[in-house]
Formats: structure tokens, C-alpha cells, sequence
């Protein structure tokens, strides 16, 4: 009886998998890409995809341009549906860089401003529903995540008179995430926003000005709008140990073992994030 049910499982799983949708994947890779890169099919596109727009130029930067190197619209983290489009508006005269492999979960929304230049680290991963709205400059440092139904917005979109001061100000302002952010679920990162590497934000928090000014290092951020609340903490990136680290909480122990401790220091010193 085991047996039928883990093959009904299986089944189930492969039908309920975001499959690749080769007709998007093609008209995505060819029209935002110089014809000797878009032939080697670097963008996979998953599931439901609204193409609105695709004038756009995708551009890779300091790295081996390999096939389904960036994936777009998964269910992978399991957080949300893939029922629902992911959508593409990518205005002309505008750039998005990628710098490596990366992956979008799905429902995601990229959309550029006319003369933008979104550019995205290696190794960085975006959470179901996630949207990334670049009208100016946006950069997000090598393998960072942002969690499920996050968003960073580097505009207002309209305009505001001052009355008082009797002046407008910028509608954007460039946003740049650090490498190896941990973002929580449902965090809004907005216009003039700035980390540093190895920054953690606790989930539903708005970050809305340059944190890079702080000195201390590996620090937490958290409300709305955000700031340090903790420091010296880092994410254990290594999913072996983090299986391991699972493995003996759940037999009810309280605090680490000195092996398991060595090992966390040692994951520490070089991270890499798929082993």
C-alpha cells in the first residue's frame, strides 16, 4: 500500500510542478537578448507568464552564460500558489544585469522604468509573489534571498509639493542591497534604502533609508520604518547543516553540541549556500 501511495504522491507533485513554458522561454530569451546569447537559453520561464512588455535588454556581467541559469517562476518554496501569471513590463532603453545563476519563485513581478539598470547578484533567490520595481537603479548583492510576497520599489511614482518649503523632490532614489541579505516575508524595501552584506531583516519590516552608515557588523533590522535592533547574527546558509541543526532540536535538545558548534564556525568562514 506504501508503494501506490508514494508513486500517487509523486504523480500528484509532478502535476501540480510549475512546468517550463517553452513558448515564453523563447520569445523571452530572443527579444531581450543579442541573438548569439539568447540562442543558448539562459532564462527558463515556468508556469503562467504575461509577457507585456519586453523592451528591456538582459545583460550578463562577470560570469559563464550557461543554459536555464536563471529560473523564473517556480513554486519551489511552497509559501503560495503558482496558480496566478508572473508578470514582465520591462520599458525601453532600460538594463538588467545578472552577475550569475539566480532564481524567482513564483507570481513575481519585474518591471523597469524607461533608462533603468536593475542589476542582480549571483546566487540570489526571490520568494513566491515577490516584486521587483526598478524606474531608476537597483542592485542586489550576490546570495542574498528575500522571502515570499517581499517588494522593493526604488519609487513613489507620483510627484509631492512641498507647500511649506515650496519644492518637489526626486520621485527615486537608487536602492543597493548587500550581499548575503536574509530579507523576511512581506518586507517593503523602498527608494534610498541601503545595507550592508550580511544584513538579516525580520518579516513585515520597511527599510527607507542608507543602514550602511552603521559600523556594526551582521546586525538585525526590524520595524517600520527599520532599525538595528541586534547584532553580531548570522544565517546558517549551509542546508546540510541546517538539516543537521533540525535533526537535533527535534530530539528536544536545548542548546548546540560543541561539534555541531565547530561545524556552524566553520560553515561561517566561507559561506556556500548550496552545499
Amino acid at each position: 500500500m506504501s508503494f501506490f501511495v508514494s508513486i500517487f504522491d509523486r504523480i500528484l507533485y509532478k502535476l501540480e510542478y510549475s512546468k517550463l513554458n517553452i513558448l515564453k522561454t523563447l520569445i523571452f530569451n530572443f527579444r531581450t537578448m543579442p541573438f548569439k546569447v539568447a540562442i543558448k537559453l539562459p532564462v527558463f520561464l515556468y508556469g503562467k507568464i504575461d509577457l507585456y512588455l519586453l523592451k528591456s535588454e538582459i545583460e550578463f556581467q562577470d560570469c559563464d552564460i550557461k543554459r536555464g541559469m536563471i529560473k523564473m517562476g517556480m513554486n519551489k518554496d511552497y509559501l503560495g500558489t503558482h496558480k496566478g501569471a508572473s508578470v514582465f513590463i520591462l520599458r525601453e532603453e532600460a538594463k538588467i544585469i545578472f552577475q550569475g545563476q539566480s532564481e524567482f519563485y513564483s507570481n513575481f513581478l519585474l518591471r523597469t522604468g524607461k533608462g533603468a539598470e536593475l542589476t542582480i547578484g549571483k546566487d540570489t533567490l526571490f520568494g513566491n509573489s515577490v516584486k521587483l520595481v526598478c524606474i531608476k537603479k537597483i542592485a542586489i548583492g550576490e546570495g542574498t534571498r528575500i522571502a515570499f510576497e517581499g517588494q522593493v520599489i526604488d519609487s513613489n511614482f507620483h510627484y509631492i509639493y512641498n507647500l511649506d518649503k515650496e519644492e518637489v523632490k526626486p520621485r527615486e532614489t537608487d536602492i543597493n542591497i548587500g550581499s548575503y541579505n536574509w530579507i523576511g516575508n512581506r518586507t517593503t524595501i523602498s527608494k534610498g534604502a541601503r545595507t550592508n552584506s550580511f544584513t538579516i531583516v525580520a518579516s513585515s519590516s520597511v527599510l527607507s533609508r542608507d543602514y550602511t552608515k552603521n559600523e556594526d557588523k551582521f546586525v538585525v533590522l526590524a520595524g517600520q520604518p527599520a532599525k538595528m535592533v541586534t547584532k553580531n547574527m548570522r544565517r546558517v546558509y549551509n542546508l546540510q547543516l541546517e538539516s543537521e541543526l533540525f535533526e537535533y532540536f527535534n530530539k528536544g535538545n536545548d542548546n548546540i553540541s560543541e561539534d555541531l558548534k565547530r561545524k556552524i564556525e566553520d560553515s561561517l568562514i566561507s559561506v556556500n549556500i548550496y552545499n
